[in-house]
């Protein structure tokens, strides 16, 4: 099944096999002593033997990863941001380092190095595979440590298709993923939030922060609303807004590659030769299709708005093109994410006394008050906030505040130095229960918020299988 020749002051071991479309091919193998040639030829013919030969193949990692890509798109239906995001990875931090590594000779250690390398990476290092000219101050910005996890899980997957495509027998990464170092979110307390609300003139940022901060919305889904979303009458006239739709601006690249089903409506293009489109498309997950429910400022607010934008139509009914969402310019297109983000920082801008965060932080304010008004009832805050789990509410808002941290402490210095040390009442008889001991939603989320991530998940499994 396999010869073995000397060639001078090297050995080769010569072989036969059938490449994956069963075309005959001949293939050989140089070695510097005769004792690796031997060694190889025992595996080559065992390996032959027993189906587990694995074909020559020149593919490099850069040429699998652009054939992975429009497959796993395509089977898990990626969103254009996910596409969009997956491709500039691969083009920036993956295929200059190691893009020309053929795939077969990919070692465990190669890839601990490739890591190593993206850790001293600066920040638009490359764009779109050309190496960029960064300035003193840009090269000081290296890399974060969950872009670095982010590639190790893109490659995870990618492998994972070359092991079924009989590529490599094995994924080349290492055991353990790079280490995340999770950063405490920056978040605003309830009074910064309503002091804060009361400063913003513009109408329709202040309408849009008011919702982040009671309902939790993210931006998307703001601006993704309808006005036949709103019911002012539902919930005995409390009134409901309904979660279905979220606005994204996607490269019209990716919009071509993927599923056309996962986009409602594409708006028309303001500047023509644009390489974006504004898109209605599918919310985040499932479980982001919620109703929620108005407080009475809020639905005041939307009241006022609506009749705003009834004015603005009728003081220029020729100018005006509806565009029919909730959020619209006087002219009756839409409000754009990055419209509403240049008016966030323009006013945060213009108030320094508070302290600053993106505008997405705003939702996470929103979810750690609702956390705390609600004693720590997880389900009920996730039915809001829209997360797909309990799990993943509970591990990205189990920081919450310093407060109620302070006043655990407070309870517990004023109950353990003050008990009474006197001997210990008599047991309980047989039949008889103890009494319960009564635990504050508080001192639940406290204990929560000191556990790890693993306890985390087991804890969720256990109060939500």
């Amino acid at each position: 099944m396999a010869s073995i020749m000397k060639r001078g002051d090297s050995y080769s071991v010569r072989y036969k096999y059938k490449d994956h479309s069963g075309k005959p091919c001949e293939g050989w193998e140089s070695f510097k002593t005769k004792k690796e040639v031997q060694e190889r030829k025992i595996t080559v013919e065992k390996e032959l033997l027993d189906g587990t030969f694995l074909v020559p193949d020149t593919m490099t990692v850069e040429e699998m990863l652009y054939k992975w890509i429009p497959i796993q798109s395509t089977k898990h239906k990626w969103s254009p941001k996910t596409y969009t995001q997956s491709v500039a990875m691969v083009q920036n931090l993956i295929v200059p380092y190691i893009g020309k590594r053929k795939v077969q000779e990919l070692r465990t250690y190669d890839i601990e190095k490739f890591y190593a390398t993206l850790a001293k990476t600066s920040c638009g290092q490359y764009v779109h595979s050309v190496k960029q000219d960064l300035s003193k101050k840009q090269k000081k910005r290296l890399l974060s440590s969950t872009s670095i996890h982010e590639v190790h899980t893109l490659l995870k997957t990618a492998f994972s298709y070359a092991v079924e495509w009989d590529l490599i027998h094995k994924i080349p990464l290492p055991r353990d993923a790079p280490k995340v170092n999770i950063e405490e979110r920056t978040i605003w307390d309830e009074k910064t939030m309503l002091a804060a609300l009361q400063t913003i003139q513009n109408p329709a940022l202040n309408l849009a922060v008011h919702m982040s901060m009671i309902l939790s919305l993210r931006e998307g889904e703001i601006l993704g609303l309808q006005p036949s979303d709103l019911d002012f009458d539902a919930a005995d006239g409390r009134g409901t807004i309904s979660v279905s739709k979220t606005m994204q601006r996607a490269n019209k690249d990716a919009l071509e590659k993927l599923d056309p089903n996962q986009v409602y409506h594409t708006f028309p293009d303001r500047r023509e030769g644009s390489k974006s489109s504004l898109i209605l498309k599918r919310p985040k997950t499932k479980k982001s299709n919620r109703v929620l429910y108005m407080t009475k400022p809020l639905k005041e607010e939307l009241l006022a708005w609506l009749e705003k934008l009834k004015q603005d139509e009728q003081n220029a009914p020729e100018k005006y093109s509806n565009c029919g969402q909730l959020f619209r310019l006087p002219d009756g297109l839409p409000i754009a994410p990055e419209l509403l983000t240049k008016w966030y920082r323009l006013w945060r801008a213009e108030h320094p006394e508070f302290e600053q965060i993106v505008f997405h932080g705003l939702r996470h304010s929103s979810a750690t008050y609702q956390l705390l008004q609600s004693d720590g009832d997880f389900k009920s805050v996730q039915g809001n906030t829209g997360h797909a789990t309990a799990a993943v509410l509970m591990d990205t808002y189990a920081h919450t505040q310093d407060k109620p941290r302070l006043e655990l402490t407070e309870k517990i210095e004023a109950n353990f130095y003050s008990q009474d040390l006197a001997p210990a009442a008599p047991e309980p008889r047989q039949n008889e229960k103890p009494a319960a001991t009564k635990i504050s939603g508080k001192e639940i989320l406290e204990a929560i918020r000191l556990m790890d991530a693993d306890e985390r998940r087991e804890l969720t499994r256990a109060l939500f299988a």
